[in-house]
């Protein structure tokens, strides 16, 4: 029985692990980005 819960507890241990990883894969791909993108504006004069 313990080795039984050693086991549960290191898969899932495990699964957190692979879990973090591929976020942080996914996040260096640059496929998700907060930047905010800014340009210039043209502001006619009304004259």
């Amino acid at each position: 029985m313990k080795a039984k819960k050693l086991v549960l507890a290191i898969a899932i241990f495990g699964g957190m692990l692979f879990t973090a990883q591929a976020t942080n894969i996914i996040d260096l791909d640059g496929q998700t980005t907060t930047e905010v993108k800014k340009k210039a504006r043209d502001i006619p004069s009304g004259g």
